[in-house]
């Protein structure tokens, strides 16, 4: 590539730009003539022609049938792209977590995809999905740095932004172009249109194996133009939603990232907050890591503040996240607001439709951690079919966990925003009446309820199990009628996030 951004070819042969002007024009045909027979712009072929553009495989054959050229210009498209000519090998990593632990299940499964791509010289696309905070950027990068040095053809990442309360999630448009300029392209060389930038993309991909990290997307269709097909490459997605549409049309392997476990979990406030205190107090770390829901971000707040604060215990962490009513504030960063439990778990329930938010909203008035279908249903006053509908958006969201049939857990720091949620947007008497359907539910399924005759027998129906687990806690929000109000809801906060 000259520093004109003329695109040349390879130890002199002829370029194929050159050769499609030449051969078009000995034919009598226009480059319009030409863009309206193979439905291109004529701007994007002229590119070609002029070397500031390279031919994608579609165009270079498309061309040489159109001119009768038995196969001249698919063999210079060919000859273009066997090697590095002119293009820049992109390392765009950010700095990944110092303090990474745990997650070698996970990345091991990711070696095995890629053992296995390989094997059998196929593209590799991988979609990695799991709730706010759980560390799903902090994973893709980890793994990303371990096998960078495998893509000779370079290392692109974009943040996609699709979680982002500020801004609107990036235009696959945007980041072609971002991509096609980090290779070398000059910006006169990007094609305008989405489809054909995502064309020379690809093109340059069957050159030389890449590795994509396309960080925060908010849907599959947001980054399909952005995956390529070509063998040796592989994307990594990372989502708070279940790429399932990326899984059916492309193939790609759907893993979930958890919360961490409590080993897990006490080895992350190790390494921030330092070992000798974890060492010193196991009881309180084990009950720190669960108020933090094992979630990364959450543990690394509270053992950045334990840091902070080297006079402070571990036990007095876990007194300042005592509190339901206040545990979202202590979960800030101190330097930055918005690295923020809260503030990550908001960007989720803003991207909801109104009845989902609704419905996560009125699910905060629950006690229990885990609800049934039928018993959400009578709180949100919807049919259990609909509702069973609205569980299912909340859990393809990570702002549910579905455990069983018609069963969903929410961890704490969940419960205690959806209670916050409610509080503040729903009012008194939506809330007395919410309560009020969900005590008549249990009071009346618990009288149509009979145990079994026989001593030790189990039922089999799922809706009896629900009712013996759960029938306690109609004793819990039995007293909502005599209830005064502290929040202006009739229900005082305490009592919407089970009292504790």
């Amino acid at each position: 590539m000259r520093g004109d951004g003329i695109i040349t070819g390879r130890g002199g042969q002829p370029r194929l730009g050159t050769v499609l002007r030449q051969r078009r024009e000995s034919r009598g045909m226009s480059l319009r003539q030409m863009a309206r027979l193979l439905h291109y712009s004529p701007g994007w072929i002229s590119r070609v022609e002029n070397g500031r553009a390279i031919a994608t495989d579609e165009l270079a054959r498309a061309c040489d049938e159109l001119l009768a050229l038995d196969g001249e210009l698919i063999a210079l498209a060919r000859a273009e792209r066997s090697g590095p000519v002119g293009l820049l090998r992109p390392a765009q990593l950010p700095p990944g977590a110092s303090a990474f632990v745990g997650r070698r299940a996970l990345l091991q499964e990711l070696d095995v995809l890629l053992a296995d791509a390989n094997r059998r010289e196929s593209v590799l696309t991988v979609a990695l999905d799991g709730p706010a905070g759980v560390g799903k950027s902090t994973v893709a990068l980890r793994w990303a740095y371990e096998i960078a040095d495998r893509f000779p053809g370079g290392v692109l990442f974009t943040d996609l932004q699709g979680n982002s309360p500020e801004a609107p999630p990036l235009a696959a448009a945007d980041v072609l172009e971002q991509f096609l300029t980090a290779f070398g392209l000059p910006a006169a060389a990007v094609p305008a249109d989405e489809a054909e930038r995502a064309a020379v993309f690809r093109s340059i991909a069957v050159r030389r194996p890449i590795l994509v990290i396309l960080d925060n997307a908010a849907g599959s269709r947001h980054v399909e133009p952005l995956l390529v097909g070509a063998r040796g490459c592989v994307a990594l997605v990372t989502s708070r939603r279940r790429l399932t549409g990326l899984a059916v049309k492309a193939g790609a392997h759907r893993l979930s990232v958890r919360p961490m476990d409590q080993s897990e979990s006490a080895d992350l406030l190790s390494a921030v907050a330092g070992p000798e205190r974890v060492a010193a107090e196991p009881t309180a770390t084990a009950v720190l890591a669960r108020r933090c829901a094992h979630l990364p971000l959450a543990l690394r707040i509270a053992a950045e503040r334990l840091a902070t604060f080297p006079h402070r215990s571990i036990a007095d962490a876990v007194a300042e996240l005592a509190d339901r009513q206040h545990r979202l504030n202590v979960l800030t960063d101190i330097d930055d607001p918005h690295l923020a439990v809260r503030a990550a778990l908001s960007s989720s329930y803003h991207a909801l439709d109104p009845e989902a938010a609704r419905t996560f909203r009125f699910l905060g008035l629950f006690p229990g951690a885990t609800i049934g279908a039928a018993a959400a249903a009578a709180l949100v006053d919807r049919p259990l079919g609909h509702t069973r509908r609205l569980l299912e958006v909340l859990a393809a969201v990570h702002l549910l966990e579905e455990t069983g049939p018609d069963r969903y857990l929410r961890h704490d720091l969940l419960r205690d925003y959806a209670a916050e949620r409610a509080a503040e947007e729903e009012s008194a008497t939506a809330c007395q009446e919410a309560l009020r359907r969900l005590v008549g539910w249990y009071v009346g399924t618990a009288q149509d309820w009979s145990p079994p005759h026989e001593p030790g027998s189990v039922p089999v129906d799922p809706h009896e199990v629900e009712v013996r687990e759960q029938v306690t806690a109609a004793e819990q929000v039995e007293v909502v009628d005599g209830i005064a109000g502290h929040n202006g809801h009739g229900v005082p906060h305490r009592r919407l996030t089970g009292g504790r």
